[in-house]
């Protein structure tokens, strides 16, 4: 293996191994209790604020849905991301390491572009 691709392995497989930790914090700061206390409190405050705007009862509602849904589509945006083409496809099963499998994915695909280059 070269030099080069030594060196980026490398960096792979420290990305590799932030990547789960990243991935939790995210997840966690989204989905945990408190993240949904907060957000509550956010839609009735942006709610309140709307209605003492002088937004009618119906537009305020569905403002306020909209700016919810703001939230719940990180979610789907996240999924979307993950399955783009070139991407890192990783089935995540319950129990399974995480960061094991993203170490795996990225060394397949470092084989698979040292296979293009001698093609």
């Amino acid at each position: 293996m070269s030099k080069d691709a030594e060196e980026v392995e490398k960096v792979l497989k420290t990305v590799s191994e932030m990547v789960p930790n990243l991935v939790k914090g995210v997840i966690s700061a989204i989905f945990s209790a408190d993240a949904g206390k907060e957000m509550g409190a956010a839609a009735a405050n942006f709610y309140k604020e709307l209605k003492a705007g002088g937004l009618p009862e119906d537009v305020a509602v569905k403002m306020t849905q909209d700016y919810i849904k703001t939230f719940t589509d990180i979610g789907s945006l996240m999924k979307e991301v993950a399955g783009q083409k070139g991407g890192l496809h990783i089935e995540h099963h319950k129990g399974e390491n995480l960061s094991k499998e993203i170490e795996e994915q990225i060394r397949k695909k470092i084989e698979e572009k040292q296979a293009e280059k001698k093609e």
